[in-house]
């Protein structure tokens, strides 16, 4: 599991004449955790709305692990107590979590997409058939990653040569590379875009065996 650390904040503010002026981005800090462990086995991430009320996403998250989630907790414990605590606000913040690890019961592996503004879960059926999984600002690494073709003057499109990567190939290495790649390539094609940069900042990697979960690399607090 990887993500950015960028947030960006936009306002509405009424000016002198009447009129509402729109201040998109005014705010942007590349210090959030989007990334967390639930417990031993399972971690969470997540995209959407960053914060409720004003006040940063990150801190409700901790919360609801802290008081919804135990060591035997399973992944779908998690997802329905992730979708139980952020249902509860109103309105219903729109935020999208994927929350993926193993059981530890019987060692199974499982991810859920929680989908608050739908109040629902959805179950990614075969964990067993490697891929990749992800949300937010997908577009660039869709473009990447899937069959693209060049439109002609009729609107018709030439396809392009598919190279597929090959997911059943992946070391755990190749997983934690093409993760960091995923986000990186991301930020470093917006950077030359015409667009509010809204992915950026450090990048964090959560490795998850049957074992336990792990950091590969983490932002840590500092002075």
């Amino acid at each position: 599991m990887a993500s950015d650390s960028r947030t960006t904040y936009s306002s509405t503010a009424k000016l002198p004449d009447g009129s509402v002026q729109n201040n998109i981005g005014i705010q942007v800090t590349d210090t959030t955790y989007k990334t967390f462990i639930c417990n031993s086995r399972i971690g969470v991430s997540t995209c959407g709305d960053a914060s409720i009320g004003g006040t940063p996403l990150a801190g409700y998250i901790e919360h609801c692990i802290a008081d919804g989630v135990t060591e035997n907790s399973s992944v779908e414990d998690v997802a329905k107590a992730f979708l139980s605590y952020f249902t509860k606000f109103t309105p219903v913040p729109n935020i999208i979590f994927i929350i993926a690890g193993y059981n530890k019961i019987d060692a199974s592996q499982h991810i859920y997409r929680v989908i608050t503004a739908m109040n629902g879960i959805e179950l990614v059926p075969n964990t067993s058939s490697p891929g990749a999984t992800w949300n937010g600002e997908a577009e660039i690494l869709m473009r990447l990653v899937n069959d693209v073709g060049l439109k002609q003057n009729d609107g018709t499109y030439k396809a392009l040569s598919t190279y597929p990567i090959a997911f059943n190939y992946f070391t755990m290495q190749d997983a934690i590379n093409f993760a960091e790649y995923a986000i990186d390539v991301t930020i470093k094609t917006m950077a030359f875009q015409s667009c509010i940069k809204t992915v950026g900042g450090p990048i964090d990697i959560l490795a998850i065996k049957p074992s336990g979960a792990f950091w590969v690399q983490h932002k840590e607090l500092h002075a």
